[in-house]
């Protein structure tokens, strides 16, 4: 019997240690925050996830610029780069089409706004939905034809026709108190959005 109480504690004690080790490096109080990050460019009717795997929620952001010299640092910004302390312009040759649940909204493109100091140059957009205010999980935004030119007006990049991209919700939480922490797709979450959304209230 002494034997049996033994083990049971040791046994305890492991699933309790091992409980720790997954939060060891996470921060102890984070309520649920949620972004909007590009999923992947949509290509042949396919979303094409360009090698990254579904995990991973970030790199498809720096595939992105590599590729097209564009990068959205959140849902209603675009910038265009050439490496981390140099910007560029966009010239924009259409309207952005942006698609929620099959129904499409046009953002006319007298309506992207340039905001620029002596080091960063970003455009700004209105968003018809913002998705992580709302239980959708998803869009498309078609930016259209684009040009990127430095400061001087010289061509960095041609014009090309920008695939549109689909855009997903991701959301980070952790409450070490609760035993919760997560850092995904929001519609990937394991537990009860409902009971997290009571939580920022």
């Amino acid at each position: 019997m002494k034997n049996r109480i033994f083990y049971f504690v040791l046994f305890s004690i492991f699933l309790i240690s091992c409980t720790d080790l997954k939060f060891i490096g996470k921060p102890a109080y984070v309520l649920p925050e949620y972004n909007t990050v590009i999923y992947g460019p949509i290509e042949n009717g396919k979303v094409n996830r360009m090698g990254v795997s579904k995990n991973n929620i970030e790199k498809m952001n720096n595939n992105i610029l590599n590729k097209y010299g564009i990068t959205f640092q959140s849902s209603n910004r675009i910038y265009a780069m050439g490496n981390s302390t140099k910007y560029y312009y966009i010239k924009f040759y259409n309207d952005f089409k942006f698609t929620l649940k099959g129904k499409e909204y046009i953002i006319q493109k007298e309506k992207i706004k340039i905001k620029e100091d002596k080091s960063v140059i970003k455009y700004e957009y209105p968003i018809p939905v913002d998705i992580t205010k709302s239980d959708e999980n998803e869009y498309i935004l078609d930016i259209g034809e684009i040009e990127i030119l430095d400061r001087n007006g010289k061509i960095i990049k041609n014009k090309e026709k920008i695939p549109p991209f689909l855009f997903k919700k991701t959301l980070y939480v952790s409450l070490i108190s609760k035993n919760i922490y997560y850092n995904g797709w929001a519609e990937d979450y394991p537990g009860n959005l409902n009971e997290l959304k009571k939580l920022k209230k």
